[in-house]
């Protein structure tokens, strides 16, 4: 870089200075001050030019280069990224009828699908109450204490068949 970067720092300011440095210098490139190849100095020579830290300089480089606005490699140093030119858009707003005519086509004839309403008819009403009163009565013949801690007797025996024929352990359940 030929001349030192201009940058003016408002060390009053609320906004901090990493900030402010990646504000200036991407004002700076947006607005063509900066062209695209231009070297920017290194984060040493930047933060020492402004009386700053270096990784002030260093963080605000690396949101600038987060944005791809610039381009840091070790060879050729900090350079302001290339931009493709802005491709200019023609916008030719939608037809205001073709949406409606959508609409009415979709909506046309009976709904095969539809969120939140259950097929009812298709339900097995009857079945379902049978297993539920069946449940109801298991539940009720249990009696109403506390289970064994030691967890249900069929699941211990599992369990120290399974040791004694893996492990080679004699327990009982």
């Amino acid at each position: 870089m030929d001349q030192p970067l201009k940058l003016e720092l408002d060390r009053s300011a609320k906004t901090p200075l990493t900030e402010q440095i990646r504000k200036d210098i991407s004002t700076a490139i947006e607005s063509g001050v900066l062209a695209p190849g231009a070297r920017l100095p290194s984060w040493l020579d930047l933060a020492a030019q402004l009386g700053v830290a270096r990784g002030t300089v260093r963080t605000a480089y690396e949101k600038l280069s987060a944005g791809q606005l610039i381009v840091a490699s070790r060879a050729g140093g900090t350079r302001v990224a290339d931009r493709p030119a802005a491709i200019a858009r023609v916008e030719q707003p939608p037809d205001p009828g073709s949406f409606l005519e959508r609409y009415l086509e979709m909506t046309a004839g009976p709904a095969i699908f539809q969120m939140g309403v259950p097929a009812l008819e298709t339900f097995p009403a009857t079945l379902f109450a049978r297993i539920r009163s069946q449940a109801v009565r298991a539940e009720s013949s249990a009696p109403a204490i506390y289970p064994d801690p030691r967890g249900e007797l069929d699941l211990r025996r599992e369990i120290a068949g399974y040791l004694a024929v893996a492990r080679g352990i004699e327990c009982s359940p």
